[in-house]
């Protein structure tokens, strides 16, 4: 199982950096000068800032959670426990 946790750990990492990487992306994206003359295409180009924005603090957080869950050594991979049954299952007859 430590390979399984090995593995999730460094998959973390590299999701983490490439989340990181595509956030500056963004934030030159968000950087740039709007040039568009034309109203609508303007409003569209505003609008598509936005959605970087709203991309780049989901991204933040995501990252946030992600680096307080491995500072804190929870379990990122979860043993899998057997079907233990619901109320049914725990006073059915059993053969």
């Amino acid at each position: 199982m430590d390979s399984n946790k090995d593995y999730a750990m460094e998959t973390l990492e590299r999701l983490i950096n490439a989340s990181k990487e595509a956030i500056n992306q963004l934030i030159e994206e968000i950087e740039k000068p709007l040039i568009e003359e034309d109203d609508s295409k303007r409003r569209q180009a505003i609008k598509a800032k936005k959605e970087c924005f709203i991309d780049c603090q989901d991204m933040l957080m995501g990252i946030k959670n992600l680096e307080e869950r491995i500072k804190e050594g929870e379990a990122l991979v979860e043993d899998k426990k057997d079907f233990k049954g619901s109320f049914a299952e725990k006073y059915a007859k059993k053969n």
